[in-house]
């Protein structure tokens, strides 16, 4: 289309067409950041009302959140962790554990090892590689008082060998030794 061909009307009515566009895109400019804006605010004001009934609900359960843990300060979780500080003291009280636990159970202490220890954030995993000699009896009695002691310790990667043929008949009443290998671990409390 030549525009210089155009008649002056068509020419006014084309001029008019676009200031009528021009003034269109100007104030869709303006209307619809202003719009999104106030539709934004409106939503959040309509929110507003629930979250603050949902805090109000929350703020409502301290009383029982309070009594909850003074219930568990009076239980003494400490008692269930490995002793806190370094870690060599932990490690040493897990040991001890551990020797009292296969003594006092019938089996033969045959080495202990101490790897590093891992930090978890407030915790601190307390690792004793242990190995041992000791019949069914005396292990299963000694895998129960791991079990049931206090600190909490948990066992991990047994290995159980049998050191006799298998054509061996043990005598009556005797049961034949085993090595033992496992890891046991525990947790004290780093204070962070």
């Amino acid at each position: 289309m030549n525009y210089r061909n155009l008649s002056p009307d068509q020419g006014r009515k084309l001029a008019l067409a676009i200031l009528a566009v021009v003034i269109l895109l100007a104030v869709a400019a303006v209307a619809v950041p202003t719009l999104l804006v106030q539709r934004h605010y409106d939503l959040a004001l309509q929110a507003g009302p629930d979250k603050l009934q949902r805090y109000r609900r929350v703020a409502a359960t301290r009383p029982e959140v309070v009594r909850s843990l003074e219930a568990m300060r009076a239980r003494e979780s400490r008692k269930f962790f490995l002793r806190p500080g370094a870690p060599a003291l932990s490690a040493a009280e897990g040991q001890e554990v551990m020797r009292q636990l296969i003594e006092g159970n019938g089996a033969k202490l045959i080495t202990m090892q101490v790897p590093p220890s891992k930090e978890e954030g407030r915790y601190r995993q307390v690792t004793v590689n242990v190995q041992l000699t000791a019949n069914i009896n005396a292990l299963r009695r000694i895998l129960h008082a791991i079990e049931s002691s206090t600190p909490y310790l948990f066992v991990d990667n047994v290995m159980v060998r049998s050191s006799v043929p298998s054509n061996f008949r043990p005598a009556p009443g005797a049961e034949p030794e085993m090595f033992v290998q496992f890891d046991v671990y525990g947790y004290s409390q780093t204070g962070n």
